[in-house]
């Protein structure tokens, strides 16, 4: 009996015809150039894995790179080290005027204006971070104040969102996003407004 069912299977598996060739897994597809456009790599410092090795990390470096006295040079190869070259920046704020607006800029629109600013006195202070990672890919999140001197008041308050990426090495800046508004001490520090100067008495 069981001769016969045997050979019921093979006639079966003839008439069937031979199995279908395995696929090839196909290959992942190559990965698009970065950038259409050349980018040119600036000079960068090499930094360390407690300035470098973690979102926390990275952001804290943000945060004492670009703040100092006023007169005090910044130290622009370590500020452009924290961020990779493809990265983008974006303020979002709100003209008293016309609303809110946004506006987007590469690291070195940026610097060329922020540097400027922060050598006549700046310091930029996080109150909190917090962090949501899964794997090579973490999002920051960073309330700040801002002063002109270290000890001084609070004249701006805002918040950082920092989207960060690791490349098995190291962790860098890929997008920063930040937003800011004058505190209640800020009319503290402007100068009053001057007062018109009395005419001359007509003779």
């Amino acid at each position: 009996m069981i001769r016969p069912l045997l050979c019921l299977t093979a006639l079966s598996l003839l008439a069937q015809g031979p199995p279908p060739a395995k696929k090839k897994v196909a290959e992942l597809p190559a990965l698009p150039a970065p950038s259409s456009n050349a980018v040119k790599e600036l000079v960068r410092a090499e930094l360390g894995p407690t300035e470098v090795g973690s979102p926390e990390a990275l952001t804290a470096s943000l945060y004492a790179f670009i703040s100092g006295p006023k007169d005090q040079k910044r130290d622009i190869e370590k500020i452009r080290a924290l961020f990779h070259v493809h990265a983008r920046l974006a303020v979002a704020a709100k003209h008293p005027d016309k609303g809110a607006f946004m506006r987007p800029m590469d690291l070195e629109a940026f610097l060329a204006f922020a540097i400027p600013q922060w050598e006549k006195g700046f310091f930029e202070k996080g109150t909190a971070v917090t962090v949501t990672k899964q794997e090579g890919i973490a999002q920051v999140w960073s309330p700040y104040e801002i002063r002109l001197v270290a000890e001084g008041p609070a004249l701006y308050t805002g918040i950082n969102a920092l989207q960060c990426v690791f490349d098995g090495k190291r962790w860098w800046i890929m997008h920063l996003a930040f937003q800011s508004a004058p505190t209640d001490a800020l009319p503290a520090v402007l100068d009053a407004p001057k007062k018109p100067a009395a005419e001359a008495p007509k003779k």
